[in-house]
């Protein structure tokens, strides 16, 4: 059953624009392989962490709304893991409308 989710993550602030974009089009990619919708996704911009990480002090938000099932969500979250420039990840579910 598809359930409404939104995923949060931040990006090193350092990487180009170019290497920005090719992560979101892996996470977009890996939404879509899991069988999942994509409803929208935006840039937040960059901020400020409230504490560093991985020695960085700043980085770039992304929000990205989804539809997908609950039992691929375990790919989506190992893929984020392993991806070279992405800080930090949450995928939590959104109230159904």
């Amino acid at each position: 059953m598809n359930r409404p989710y939104e995923v949060m993550y931040i990006l090193d602030s350092r990487l180009d624009e170019e290497a920005q974009k090719q992560i979101n089009a892996r996470v977009n990619d890996t939404i879509a392989k899991i069988g999942g919708k994509i409803e929208k996704s935006e840039s937040l911009g960059r901020k400020r962490l409230a504490y560093p990480i991985k020695k960085r002090t700043d980085g770039v938000y992304m929000l990205t709304h989804f539809e997908g099932d609950s039992r691929s969500l375990k790919e989506l979250n190992r893929v984020m893991n392993i991806t070279e420039g992405l800080l930090r990840h949450l995928v939590v579910r959104r109230d159904e409308d």
